[in-house]
C-alpha cells in the first residue's frame, strides 16, 4: 500500500493541506472544501467549483442520457442527507 502525503493536526484540529494536494485538486485561498465519507475512506472534494468541473471523471458510474444538471441536483441532495444522517446520529454539521 502506498502511502500519501502527511499533514499535521494542530491541537485546535485545524491542519495545513499540502501544496502538492491543494495543487492538484486546484484548490486556491477561500475555497471551500467538504470531506465526504466513503466506504474506501473520504474524499476531499472543492465545494466552491461548479460540478461540470468533475464531469467524465466518473465515467464508469454514468447512466447514459444524464445530464450534469442532474448529477448537481443528485449531488447536492447526497450530501444534504449525509449532513442530515450526521446530525441525527449526534455527529456535527460540516
Amino acid at each position: 500500500m502506498q502511502m500519501g502525503i502527511e499533514s499535521k493536526i494542530t491541537s485546535k484540529g485545524q491542519t495545513t493541506i499540502p501544496a502538492e494536494v491543494r495543487e492538484r485538486l486546484g484548490l486556491q485561498t477561500g475555497d471551500r472544501i467538504a470531506f465526504i465519507e466513503t466506504e474506501q475512506g473520504f474524499l476531499i472534494v472543492p465545494r466552491n467549483r461548479p460540478v461540470s468541473n468533475l464531469f467524465g471523471s466518473l465515467a464508469e458510474y454514468a447512466v447514459p442520457g444524464t445530464t450534469v444538471d442532474d448529477y448537481d441536483h443528485a449531488i447536492g441532495e447526497g450530501i444534504g442527507d449525509h449532513i442530515e444522517n450526521s446530525s441525527r446520529k449526534g455527529g456535527s454539521k460540516a
